[in-house]
């Protein structure tokens, strides 16, 4: 009996199912989405690959990708570097100087990024 009890309060405090927040990009690529005291965090699910250069001295970059969302707008990828980000009513736009990282029909919840507004 003392061993039903145990399992009917694990079961009880522990969910069922964990339910991550995924995010699947206009190219396919899913991140899970986490969030800090600066704004939110996308953590590519799998590995990325990235075109690198122009010409003959193209090279493919292939690795877990990480954008940062920043509550004033600002975005941050090691591979794009520093852009911004908005939202709109089809989805949020990550904008880089070297591209840009779509995710259409989707929203955001970036805090204290409301105010980020395509």
């Amino acid at each position: 009996m003392k061993y039903l009890w145990s399992v009917i309060a694990l079961s009880i405090a522990t969910p069922a199912f964990a339910v991550d927040l995924l995010y699947v990009s206009a190219d396919g690529h899913q991140y899970r989405y986490s969030d800090n005291n600066n704004g939110a965090v996308l953590q590519s699910v799998n590995p990325v690959s990235r075109f690198k250069g122009q010409g003959a001295a193209t090279e493919i970059v292939t690795g877990t990708e990480t954008i940062y969302l920043g509550k004033s707008c600002d975005a941050y990828s090691e591979f794009f570097g520093s852009g911004t980000w908005g939202w709109a009513n089809g989805g949020f736009i990550i904008d880089f100087q070297k591209g840009a990282v779509r995710f259409p029909r989707q929203e955001i919840d970036v805090p204290g990024g409301m105010h980020c507004r395509l």
